[in-house]
């Protein structure tokens, strides 16, 4: 039996995942680093620094959403806040107090920011520093 045959056979639920995905989704994934051979398994639920694919298996999470995910996966604290403030709202599409005090924050941390800009992309945020560096 290769590895391949293993792999296989320890996620035959992601296996079937991957092929509605081939028929879905160009290339069968949403992002490069998604890219698995023979297919990427498929997680259902996380919490703290584990994660649980749809077939069961157990695994560290030692990407932690690209680093993203400091405290884990469902950390109370942000759980809590998440909630909060869906409570209060989910797409506002309006300026709001907190991602001034957001942008306060990034201020203060970054010594040599003055002022902060939020991008929908690192695409958006490359143009935006392109656009800086031919004003100057």
């Amino acid at each position: 039996m290769t590895i391949h045959d293993e792999y296989r056979a320890r996620h035959p639920k992601s296996a079937a995942l991957a092929e509605r995905a081939r028929r879905a989704i160009p290339g069968g994934i949403t992002h490069d680093i998604r890219h698995l051979d023979p297919f990427p398994v498929y997680i259902e639920r996380a919490g703290g620094s584990r994660k649980w694919d749809v077939d069961g298996n157990e695994y560290i999470d030692y990407w932690m959403g690209h680093g993203a995910l400091f405290l884990g996966h469902c950390h109370p604290a942000v759980v809590k806040a998440v909630q909060d403030q869906m409570a209060r709202g989910t797409h506002l599409g309006a300026s709001h107090e907190l991602e001034v005090r957001w942008a306060e924050l990034v201020n203060g941390l970054v010594p040599s920011a003055e002022l902060t800009r939020f991008t929908m992309s690192g695409t958006e945020a490359t143009h935006l520093a392109l656009r800086v560096a031919r004003a100057i």
